[in-house]
């Protein structure tokens, strides 16, 4: 897969090794799950809606100080909303963009978008999703089906804003993401060390 960091690919997708069956979670039973990791710490709360929309609240520790982060996601991986103490940052997009088929490879969206911060528009654009290939990705001993997602916000007045994600083909919620520069070079990452139903 090209388009995604070895790194990403050798450290957190699947080899070889057997799960634990017996301690894995099923991610299709249940609509909250917390995912965590330990260094440096990295918290969050998932809680997913009957329509596909995702509230993730997040605590991480930052500068030596706790953050807490609430974000509203459309199809588990649409940032539409997310405050925190010291910011809101919406995205403004056409509500089709909850119906984009993420379950299949090979499938492109593209929709304008208006970026808010604290409720005044900053930038305007498009944004773009695709769907890159079926995977598993290794957590907590255990396996979990993933589609690989590329997300870009290209904006009017700066460079993209670059992802790739992987989503939850059972849950249809983030299990991890790196983010790219904008000749999609990974910068850095976030994954997981446990999982567990609430």
């Amino acid at each position: 897969m090209p388009r995604i960091a070895g790194l990403v690919l050798s450290t957190f997708l699947v080899g070889t090794a057997a799960p634990t069956i017996a301690a894995c979670v099923d991610l299709t039973k249940g609509t909250s799950f917390s995912l965590t990791r330990d260094a440096p710490r990295f918290a969050v709360t998932n809680t997913i809606s009957p329509d596909g929309s995702v509230i993730e609240e997040r605590q991480m520790t930052r500068n030596g100080s706790v953050e807490n982060v609430t974000t509203t996601y459309w199809n588990g991986i649409i940032a539409v909303d997310r405050k925190s103490a010291s910011s809101r940052i919406q995205l403004e997009m056409p509500e089709s963009a909850k119906l984009a088929d993420l379950g299949t490879a090979g499938k492109s969206y593209s929709f304008p978008v208006s970026i808010l911060v604290n409720g005044t528009e900053i930038d305007r654009g498009t944004y773009n999703l695709e769907t890159m290939q079926k995977t598993a990705v290794a957590l907590d001993g255990c396996r979990y089906s993933v589609m690989v997602v590329r997300t870009s916000i290209d904006r009017n007045g700066g460079d993209p804003l670059n992802e790739e994600a992987l989503l939850s083909l059972e849950a249809g919620m983030l299990l991890g993401n790196v983010a790219m520069t904008p000749d999609w070079k990974p910068k850095h990452g976030v994954f997981y060390d446990r999982i567990k139903a609430n």
